[in-house]
């Protein structure tokens, strides 16, 4: 299985590790011969040819230095008969001659350094790989006993949220089942058919979800089961040798076939399902942001047939819920929308120029995101998107379907919702944000709250008895014992199973449409239980109302440390509390919290401060230099970075400067220079480095390159900070205003038009019947609903969303010419390339910084031979998400 592969892949290192020491060890003898040859010669002309005639006995390529064999040769000959062929140039063919036997040594020296780093990360690995492989842990400071002693014992908050997750995942709760039907029945049954339709929006939602036993597809086989597969792996459920042997089924064809034949007789026999084997083990992973979350470990087969099911009734669930969105059900009034007076008057006075039939407008943007990137987004739209991992800080679309990665959805939420702070305070004069959402949502999710509303939308019995059995899972904590207590879930949803992601959203679908009838419109931005709603502040006080009545009726309870509201004025400066109505506190995303003086998003120094000392405890845990760079890069380029916000138009200038100077601060707080290390990163790794294996001057290069050429492959925050540090030229204000001064210079060519005659409205057609001698409407009144008619706000509304352009760095013929002449057989697993057109702007940046250098020592970028370095067996290493320490 998948251990065999790494177990194969380590062999295969140490045969290369061998070959190397071998091949070393006879170029260095080598190199001394010619070199002690060459000293041995009286003359430049002779020591030259002893340098060429060496090289060719012992086939040892030159030309790194930009010299040719075959031309020096022939320059020699010359050289003793013509005397302008001075001694300077035989002096420098001497020099290039020897410079590259030491490239060639140095290629050696670095092969054989990134050999024994790759060694150090095998024999000292994280846990999952630890799992995968099957090998025990060196542990230089403990024993083996001692090690899995701690794992037990674990961290105190570990210990205090498992608690916590116990009390509700462990304790039922009995919600009022009438007082639910009650709020649905008054929610949705209200609604009335379009005269077009023969049935209720319900009641076409109630009819799509009994079509669950037709949906495509109805059976498996094998490559239905690979897509199953897939999606385990990209939600995440399995660690160590369970995900790496769904890693090797997934290219077991014939395998496949006979899993699914026994999963099609499960199919079969839908009504006699149950876990088996029981109970399920429980593991606690620890998140990045601090929390653990509890996973089930369920048997392959299962988790398998599981996602199945989970999957179609994903994909039915948003199918139905997006029709029902289509259903004219949902309301689409915006705040101050134009009324059948105001429409007449634009009609009146501006004649084809109203703007009323213009589609590119604030308005129709914001409802056409709102369903592409925001509604029902935990759910796919097609079978084959099932399944990802919603704390994924990856910003790569999937694979299959056409779904956004979470990161790329809660960062164009922060670019949405700043957008709008400035369109509104604009347009009206302020902006009101809040947030929330449900304390411990995954666990604490009551099933009579899941079942009355399933119940209620009319999925049938079999179902209801099926999923029951699902939630309701014999359980004992691994980490436990043997002996462990067995108890049965009564209380909440299991983590990472699209299936319970269905469940969830079908309970929270409700909450999203109450909103949008008790706002008469608007809509609430939801990631999963994360709760957004902004706008005027009369608005979003109605729908804080409708959030709290839903969660009282439903069952559920409101984080309050990630519940808050702010208010920012149209008057730079000033400040104004929200309304006692909505919640108190502060509004945060991410790092960053909202300063309702300013309207910016400021990085919360203290949040900041205590990851700092997590990530130094996390860097501390780490047994190799391999995994410390994997730590570093997960710890600081992702997670800080994304929490950060990347930066966008609606930020400005002012945003990546701040997020400079805030890693400027978490370098100098990681890496002391009163340590000795200096304060970055790279003189900290040039010291460990230094300490374990002997190795001094290591170029800058060496640890940002990637790993195919020889590098460690650590990435910098720095560098897309700076190709964007200059940009938006324009401040997101004035791009605003530029829009209403657009808006101005049409309203005078439009009041002139009118007051020449030269639009003259037909009085006995128009709707609209002006006073005699009526002058043209005012300015505040043509502005009045620029949401819904201005095409100049709508780009500036766009323009605000976008990513802040990149500076492109030019690229040097060097580095050019470095680049051509990188070997052919490389293949790079990420998004490197052996063509300047073909490198991402971060890579140019990274190669201008830093491949002079390289190029000096090793005549090229390659800082080894490609058939020495371990590459295969890095990339699998690689390939395991990071765990982060217990």
């Amino acid at each position: 299985m998948a251990s065999a592969v790494l177990s194969t892949l380590h062999h295969v290192t140490e045969k290369k590790l061998e070959k190397l020491v071998e091949l070393r060890k006879r170029f260095d003898s080598q190199r001394q011969a010619i070199l002690k040859a060459a000293e041995s010669e009286p003359s430049l002309e002779k020591k030259v040819r002893a340098l060429l005639e060496g090289c060719e006995k012992h086939s040892i390529t030159v030309g790194r230095t930009g010299i040719s064999e075959k031309n020096v040769t022939r320059f020699l000959d010359q050289s003793k008969h013509d005397p302008s062929v001075s001694e300077a140039l035989l002096k420098q063919w001497q020099q290039k001659l020897e410079h590259d036997l030491d490239i060639q040594a140095l290629k050696y020296e670095y092969a054989s350094l990134f050999g024994r780093l790759v060694t150090e990360w095998i024999e000292n690995p994280n846990d999952a790989v630890a799992g995968a492989s099957g090998q025990k842990r060196r542990d230089s400071d403990s024993s083996e006993e001692s090690s899995t002693s701690f794992e037990q014992v674990g961290r105190e908050e570990m210990h205090e949220q498992r608690k916590e997750w116990e009390s509700y995942a462990f304790k039922a709760k009995e919600t009022d089942q009438s007082a639910i039907e009650k709020y649905l029945q008054e929610l949705f049954a209200t609604v009335h058919k379009s005269k077009k339709l023969k049935k209720t929006p319900l009641e076409e939602l109630r009819e799509k979800l009994k079509d669950i036993d037709k949906m495509s597809p109805e059976r498996f086989d094998a490559g239905i089961v690979c897509t199953c597969i897939q999606g385990l792996l990209r939600a995440d459920l399995f660690t160590g040798p369970k995900r790496e042997a769904l890693v090797d089924l997934r290219d077991r064809d014939d395998v496949l076939a006979e899993m699914a034949d026994v999963l099609n007789m499960d199919l079969d026999s839908l009504e006699e399902w149950k876990w088996d084997p029981q109970p399920v083990p429980l593991h606690m992973r620890r998140q990045l942001n601090g929390k653990y979350r509890v996973f089930m470990d369920e048997e392959l087969h299962q988790a398998i047939f599981l996602h199945f099911i989970g999957s179609k009734w994903a994909v039915l669930l948003k199918q139905t819920f997006t029709s029902f969105f289509h259903s004219g059900a949902w309301l689409v009034n915006p705040y101050k929308a134009m009324g059948k007076r105001d429409r007449q008057r634009r009609e009146f006075f501006l004649g084809s120029d109203s703007g009323l039939r213009n589609a590119s407008t604030v308005r129709n943007e914001r409802r056409t995101m709102y369903e592409t990137d925001y509604f029902m987004t935990q759910l796919p739209s097609q079978f084959h998107g099932g399944g990802r991992d919603y704390g994924d800080d990856s910003v790569d679309s999937f694979a299959l379907g056409e779904r956004k990665a979470p990161m790329v959805i809660k960062q164009s939420m922060l670019r949405l919702a700043t957008a709008e702070l400035l369109v509104n305070t604009k347009l009206y004069g302020g902006f009101t944000i809040l947030q929330s959402d449900f304390k411990w949502f995954g666990p604490s999710l009551p099933h009579s709250t899941i079942f009355t509303v399933l119940k209620f939308f009319g999925v049938k019995t079999k179902w209801l008895r099926f999923f029951k059995k699902f939630l309701e899972t014999p359980l004992s904590f691994a980490h436990d014992g043997a002996d462990s207590e067995v108890r049965r879930r009564q209380r909440g949803i299991p983590m990472s199973h699209i299936l319970s992601d269905a469940l969830g959203e079908a309970v929270l679908f409700c909450l999203d449409f109450a909103v949008n009838q008790r706002t008469k419109g608007a809509n609430i931005y939801r990631f999963h239980d994360d709760l957004w709603f902004w706008g005027q502040e009369t608005v979003c006080a109605e729908a804080w109302k409708a959030i709290l009545e839903f969660s009282k009726v439903m069952g559920l309870e409101l984080n309050e440390e990630k519940t808050g509201a702010v208010q920012v004025s149209g008057e730079a400066g000033s400040i104004k509390k929200p309304s006692s109505v909505l919640p108190s506190g502060a509004v945060r995303w991410g790092f960053l919290k909202l300063d309702a003086r300013s309207g910016r998003w400021v990085i919360d120094k203290e949040e900041v401060e205590d990851h700092i000392k997590e990530l130094q405890r996390q860097l501390s845990a780490c047994r190799s230099v391999f995994a410390w760079v994997q730590a570093y890069n997960s710890y600081v380029d992702r997670f800080f970075s994304n929490n950060f916000g990347q930066p966008a138009r609606c930020f400005g200038k002012e945003h990546v400067k701040m997020v400079i100077e805030t890693f400027e601060y978490i370098q100098r707080r990681l890496f002391d220079s009163d340590q000795g290390s200096g304060a970055n990163v790279t003189e900290y790794l040039r010291k460990v480095i230094r300490e374990r294996f002997d190795v001094t001057d290591l170029p800058d290069g060496f640890f940002y390159l990637p790993i195919e050429l020889g590098g460690l492959e650590l990435r910098s925050p720095f560098i897309p900070l700076f190709m964007q540090v200059r940009h938006p030229f324009i401040s997101p204000k004035e791009r605003v205003n530029r829009a209403f001064e657009k808006e101005e210079e049409d309203y005078e060519r439009l009041k002139e038009k009118y007051d020449s005659g030269e639009h003259n409205p037909n009085l006995n057609t128009s709707a609209y019947k002006p006073e005699e001698d009526e002058p043209f409407m005012g300015f505040k009144e043509f502005t009045s609903f620029m949401e819904e008619t201005s095409s100049y706000l709508h780009r500036t509304y766009e323009e605000l969303m976008e990513a802040s352009p990149e500076d492109v760095l030019e690229a040097t013929q060097d580095v050019e010419n470095a680049l051509k002449t990188l070997p052919s057989n490389i293949e790079f697993s990420g998004d490197f390339s052996q063509t300047w057109g073909g490198l991402k702007p971060y890579w140019k940046w990274a190669l201008e910084l830093y491949a002079t250098d390289l190029i000096e020592r090793f005549g090229g970028l390659a800082m080894g031979d490609q058939g020495l370095l371990p590459i295969g067996l890095v990339s699998m290493l690689r390939s395991e998400k990071f765990r982060w320490q217990s």
